[in-house]
């Protein structure tokens, strides 16, 4: 397909994830579903420059406001159009020069930039830069630069200084490995990493998991005979590191509080050895659902689902009788966003307030179903201390019969060694390759 075609699906695609509420990968498979004369190459082309607009979107509107403001235009949009951050990305991201972008767009600006003259435009954009005000302001600079919220900054330039910061943002605008977790019920590490092989997939082990996998490239795993098999699922390295945090054994009573599609559950079970009572809990019913499918690929036989809602009777019978308890609770997500890039530009400190009440709740909900001489898992995939740290002590102050194991003996009891002296695991994708997560280890005096 000629490029300016391409581009305009960039820019139909882009806006319509720009205006749509629902989740930016779902909106994108559905568009590509709906466009089967896509070719392989096409469909990553667009994919790849679609999602790079939306990591590095504010520093995008910022180079067109420049250009615009030095053009003198008085533009009639109200959001800036995709074309012309398409054509900021181009420039300024993906180093064109002027002279090979011009032909892909001139066509299209006639359409989507009909107030401007495509050429002086462009070169505009090529020659603007961030403002100094930006520039000099720490917190902004980041922001910018990054396309983060600035609350998120300003937090993180406090709490790890301001090269840290500029480390975490940098990490989190850069797409994510893929990393897949072995089914140790179906198979182990050695054995899948050689079933992936003879399917053209070279995969290595994960540094810290020692049930992961890096896979060398993006794949469809839908089309491996290895995954229809069961022999591993998509999951993030630090998210293993949660179910190894819990440490439940074959024969335990287990509660995933938070299950949502269910990756640390079918995990769960395979650390059980398949053999005890496993309840996965989530308030939405279609990823239950959809749960049902994994748990038979996967072969586990010990896993049940509760609603919430409408299992509320079964659950509360496990009051103070289950071995394991894993709160994954709601969050932000911040630290995901190098997997979903377009939560960052609609997080609002008043969602991360809204989230810290639903957090306190569902630890208040669930940590009583953990027997005495239990163990309680809290986890996010959140950075920010007002959903971590601030959530676990508010917890403790109210809990007193609940105490803190620290994080890092834990897992080094699993062979698993992490730096660090805290108390509680945190993990950052510019130091550990994980995405961010946050866990804390509580036990329940017998």
């Amino acid at each position: 397909m000629r490029k300016t075609s391409l581009i305009g699906h960039v820019v139909e695609l882009h806006e319509e994830i720009r205006q749509t509420p629902r989740p930016a990968d779902t909106i994108v498979k559905d568009f590509f579903r709906a466009r089967h004369y896509l070719g392989s190459k096409d469909r990553r082309f667009i994919n790849d420059v679609v999602y790079g607009i939306i990591r590095n979107r504010t520093l995008m509107q910022v180079y067109v406001e420049r250009a615009v403001g030095v053009l003198g235009y008085q533009p009639r949009y109200r959001t800036i159009p995709s074309l012309a951050l398409y054509i900021a990305y181009a420039v300024k991201i993906l180093r064109e020069n002027t002279e090979s972008v011009l032909p892909d767009v001139a066509a299209l600006a006639h359409i989507h930039l009909p107030d401007f003259d495509c050429m002086a435009f462009v070169q505009a954009v090529q020659r603007a830069e961030v403002p100094v005000d930006i520039v000099n302001d720490p917190v902004r600079r980041i922001a910018a630069f990054y396309s983060f919220p600035e609350f998120v900054v300003s937090e993180w330039i406090r709490r790890y200084g301001e090269a840290e910061a500029e480390l975490l943002c940098g990490s989190l605008n850069h797409p994510a490995p893929t990393t897949v977790r072995v089914n140790t019920l179906k198979t182990n590490v050695e054995n899948c990493q050689r079933a992936l092989k003879r399917e053209g997939v070279a995969a290595m082990r994960t540094e810290l998991s020692p049930a992961g996998l890096v896979l060398e490239r993006r794949v469809n795993v839908n089309g491996l005979e290895s995954f229809r098999r069961g022999f591993f699922e998509m999951q993030d390295e630090g998210s293993q590191l949660l179910s190894f945090l819990l440490d439940p054994h074959p024969g335990d009573r287990v509660i995933d509080a938070c299950a949502g599609s269910g990756g640390k559950t079918l995990h769960l079970a395979a650390l059980m050895d398949n053999t005890g009572e496993l309840v996965a809990v989530d308030v939405e019913d279609h990823r239950l659902r959809n749960l049902t499918e994994r748990i038979s690929r996967a072969g586990v036989s010990i896993a049940s689902a509760c609603l919430v809602g409408r299992d509320d009777a079964t659950i509360a019978g496990w009051y103070a009788k289950a071995n394991r308890v894993l709160i994954d609770a709601p969050c932000t997500g911040v630290g995901t966003f190098r997997r979903n890039p377009s939560a960052k530009l609609s997080l609002a400190k008043e969602m991360v307030a809204r989230l810290s009440d639903t957090q306190r709740s569902v630890l208040n909900s669930y940590a009583g179903l953990v027997a005495p001489g239990g163990r309680l898992v809290y986890a996010t995939c959140s950075l920010l201390e007002s959903e971590n740290e601030g959530a676990v002590d508010w917890f403790l102050k109210t809990h007193e019969d609940f105490t803190v194991l620290p994080a890092h003996e834990v897992l080094a009891g699993l062979g698993i060694q992490l730096e660090g002296t805290s108390r509680f695991l945190t993990l950052f994708p510019h130091k550990h390759s994980t995405d961010g997560f946050f866990a804390a280890v509580m036990e329940r005096r017998a």
